[in-house]
């Protein structure tokens, strides 16, 4: 589990662009999701290997390994304290592996999508929840 502090929100701070650019990670998520849920898991060890995204090819496959959502967050949450990103890199990073447990759980869309706006920023949350659910996401 990521027990955040003040020097891990520091790092979080971007700009409102950049935090914008969280609608496409989320949306991807939600894709990830509904190839899970129709291909199976281990479909998306085709999207790891595809992938450009270190955190994510790793995460991919250990979800489509079957590791747990709990022990997944762990084993990340070590890359991400262990790395020195900050910013947008840091901020899609949190979201990234909010995400893979999300996947991991087998959370449904709306609950999935509800974990990661957090990561928008609460006085934005609603805006983006509106946007994504309003394109059937």
């Amino acid at each position: 589990m990521i027990h955040w502090n003040a020097e891990l929100a520091r790092r979080l701070a971007c700009s409102e662009d950049e935090r914008r650019a969280l609608g496409p990670v989320i949306r991807r998520f939600i894709d990830f999701a509904r190839k899970a849920r129709k291909d199976g898991y281990l479909a998306l060890e085709e999207d790891a290997a595809q992938s450009d995204d270190p955190l994510l090819k790793v995460g991919l496959r250990l979800v489509a390994e079957g590791v747990s959502g709990e022990a997944l967050e762990d084993i990340l949450a070590t890359y991400l304290l262990a790395g020195d990103e900050k910013g947008w890199p840091f901020l899609k990073a949190c979201a990234t592996i909010e995400g893979l447990v999300s996947l991991s759980e087998g959370d449904d869309n709306p609950l999935m999508i509800r974990k990661l706006v957090a990561y928008y920023g609460a006085d934005r949350a609603l805006a983006l929840l509106q946007e994504l659910e309003g394109s059937g996401t």
